[in-house]
């Protein structure tokens, strides 16, 4: 059971720092940072259902007993790219506006 925790935590970890580095690439809002804890839990879910999905349609099925190592990577790499790719869109979706994107979003005649 200790060892399911840590392998939980790492994947939680890897999915949450990705997701921030999105976050703070796009400058987005703080409402954003207040949900990234959730969020990010649920990217981690996703994370686990696609590479789940990878592992079982694309993956050969003898790199489960010939390729260990790259397969926990290969693991570690989906968790990262669906946590980045969320927090790209979540940072996109609460972005704050700079000065000069709010004058051109206003009303012109």
């Amino acid at each position: 059971m200790n060892l399911q925790l840590r392998e939980l935590a790492i994947a939680y970890a890897v999915t949450a720092v990705a997701m921030l580095i999105g976050l703070l690439l796009m400058r987005a809002g703080g409402r954003a940072y207040f949900r990234w804890p959730v969020y990010s839990a649920m990217a981690m879910v996703l994370g686990v259902v696609s590479w789940n999905l990878l592992r079982k349609h694309v993956i050969p099925v003898e790199w489960a007993m010939t390729q260990g190592n790259a397969l926990y990577y290969g693991a570690l790499a989906t968790y990262a790219s669906v946590g980045f790719a969320l927090g790209l869109l979540l940072g996109r979706l609460t972005g704050r506006k700079t000065a000069a994107a709010s004058e051109t979003s206003g009303s012109e005649p």
